[in-house]
């Protein structure tokens, strides 16, 4: 899974590899602590930079070291080979140097060419480094500018170093690994939606802990969830409905925008058990252990079982990764050594919001009736928004109108499925333990609260 050689490096295209430096850029500066704000890249790849791509700008006086040689370092990233003319036309276009090199090395600060086609010998690059130290000749302080060649070997080198985003990198490539992601839209948000984190004041998340009372914002259970992620060994249970955000909420983790103590998304590992993950979530784990190598696994839609078995993995004495797992599931034992989280259901306003900001089409009105409906879940929400059309209205619509809407999903009633679902729709979310010859005990999870259970009892029939 970590493999990543220089020849799948040369496989990116110019937006992919100047993504790649400007990723492994902030996952570098995190390890080393600082902030990721100081680093700048976006923008169109074929816009005019300046001749730097990614800019590192750390305070004067940083300690860095690695593959940022110095706290202000510029790269320019480049998808074909630079051999010395194509060295020299782009530091020195027109027979001019490029003005950012000379505020580099007034900064005492370092310029890096990347290529991802390169592949060179030790003399090859000593030949580029001498054609870099050519093209500056003449610069005032040029003497203090550090210069360097990355091709596409010591590329895959440093992002070797950062295995999170081997994921990322091998499914831009196509050498996806089967079920596993780095760190990104793991909720599927339809592209070109606003995604930013939807949260209020309102309490969501329930730890079981009495100080915490009725229980926690999203953000301040972010917050909690975080601490516990952040040290190796730790392991978590997220629980919840269905449908109420859970696995949105793993990705705020990681969300430099949402709380405090963000977590390094370098370092996530995300898996659906759903979708037959190769390695399995066990191998993973024991594969990072083994290697030394830290990691943060989040694993959905994961059975109590298989929580329980990545619980054992991850506290073991060497263990260098936490977990998180993701379930609807809700028992009455906690697993041992596991922080659980409960998740509620949204506000109403929060879910007219998500509704406005997936669907603008949809009326206030009929977003505070979907809201209404919905009973706080996101899932159930917008499944009843993409039934509305243009110059539609569903205000007016009773409870049992909604429903057949949201059942049929814009196709023609059947009266068999429908049979199905009432059935099913019992025993969904309940868990059967043998009480008495005769009869089975529930546990059943009500939709208003995550944190709180019903017994009753099925009679077998006689």
């Amino acid at each position: 899974m970590f493999e990543i050689t220089g020849d799948d490096i040369s496989l990116l295209n110019d937006t992919d590899l100047r993504a790649l430096i400007g990723r492994l850029c902030e996952a570098e500066l995190r390890r080393q602590g600082y902030a990721v704000s100081h680093v700048t890249w976006g923008g169109s790849q074929t816009a005019k930079d300046g001749g730097l791509d990614i800019h590192v700008g750390l305070p004067a006086g940083s300690s860095v070291e690695g593959f940022i040689p110095r706290p202000e370092t510029g790269f320019q990233v480049k998808k074909p080979d630079m051999p010395r003319q194509d060295i020299l036309d782009e530091m020195k276009p027109d027979g001019v140097v490029r003005p950012i090199l000379g505020d580099l090395a007034k900064a005492s600060g370092a310029y890096i060419i990347v290529s991802s086609t390169g592949s060179t010998a030790l003399s090859a690059l000593k030949n580029r480094k001498k054609a870099m130290t050519d093209a500056v000749e003449g610069v005032e302080s040029a003497s203090k500018l550090a210069l360097d060649f990355y091709d596409r070997n010591r590329v895959a080198t440093w992002l070797r170093d950062h295995p999170g985003l081997i994921p990322w990198v091998r499914s831009l490539v196509g050498k996806s690994i089967p079920g596993w992601q780095s760190f990104g839209s793991w909720s599927r948000v339809p592209g070109g939606t606003e995604n930013s984190y939807l949260f209020d004041a309102e309490a969501r998340i329930k730890t079981g802990d009495e100080k915490e009372g009725e229980g926690l914002s999203a953000v301040d259970g972010i917050n909690s969830i975080r601490d516990v992620l952040r040290q190796p060994k730790q392991v978590v249970r997220l629980v919840g409905l269905s449908g109420v955000g859970k696995t949105r909420l793993c990705e705020a983790l990681f969300d430099e925008n949402v709380g405090k103590g963000v977590l390094d998304p370098s370092l996530a590992y995300y898996t659906n058990v759903a979708e037959d993950p190769n390695p399995a979530p066990i191998g993973l784990a024991s594969d990072l252990i083994a290697a030394r190598r830290r990691g943060i696994l989040v694993i959905d839609n994961c059975p109590f079982e298989l929580h329980s078995e990545l619980a054992k993995v991850a506290r073991e004495p060497i263990s260098t990764i936490s977990v998180i797992t993701v379930e609807y599931d809700i028992r009455d034992d906690q697993p041992e050594g596991t922080d659980v989280f409960a998740l509620d259901t949204s506000s109403l306003s929060l879910i007219e919001k998500l509704v406005a900001r997936r669907y603008p089409e949809v009326s206030q009105i009929d977003a505070g009736t979907i809201a209404r409906f919905s009973g706080g879940n996101a899932r159930v929400a917008l499944a009843l928004a993409a039934t509305v059309g243009k110059n539609d209205s569903i205000s007016k619509l009773s409870d049992p109108d909604l429903f057949k809407r949201l059942f049929q999903q814009r196709h023609e009633h059947d009266p068999d499925l429908l049979l199905i679902a009432q059935a099913c729709s019992l025993v969904y979310s309940f868990e059967g333990v043998k009480k008495k010859a005769k009869g089975l005990s529930y546990p059943f999870l009500p939709g208003s609260s995550a944190s709180r259970y019903r017994k009753f009892t099925l009679r077998s029939p006689s």
